[in-house]
């Protein structure tokens, strides 16, 4: 197997320890340092930033699960396009639970190192999944008051 096939399955397997909401497995393709280069505010460093991001997807999220759509590999680096898929059973992203389906678009770019994710960085499509929730966008007041 070469080295784009092993950073595949690595990606796959830390996509899959998500999905499961699965501490032990992530830690086995994870380092305990990671760098989330996406970290929200107050996040805490490394893998327990990370663990926290995950329980909160499926604290929210009934029957969470990931699906790789894509992959591109170059040196010690993975690019994936996936998408998130669960149902939306509790407060997510400050919205109560709707009962729908969400689904959350995202591409993530991994650095591995030794067989470990030594470095993250995450951009979901956070707006398409507060509409799927039932979000809508809606203009403000403009300088004279009115919308």
């Amino acid at each position: 197997m070469g080295h784009k096939d092993d950073l595949r399955q690595a990606y796959g397997r830390l996509i899959a320890a998500v999905a499961a909401n699965d501490e032990d497995a992530l830690a086995r393709v994870m380092s305990p340092d990671i760098i989330d280069r996406s970290a929200g505010p107050g996040q805490l460093p490394g893998l327990a930033g990370i663990v926290l991001w995950m329980r909160g997807f499926h604290a929210g999220l009934s029957d969470f699960s990931g699906s790789i759509e894509d992959t591109v590999v170059e040196g010690d680096k993975i690019v994936g396009r996936l998408i998130w898929r669960g149902t939306h059973t509790g407060p997510f992203l400050g919205i109560p639970a709707t009962g729908k389906m969400v689904e959350i678009a995202s591409i993530h770019i991994l650095r591995f190192d030794g067989g470990l994710a030594v470095e993250w960085w995450g951009v979901p499509d956070i707006y398409g999944a507060l509409t799927g929730m039932g979000a809508r966008l809606e203009p403000g007041p403009t300088d004279n008051g009115k919308a």
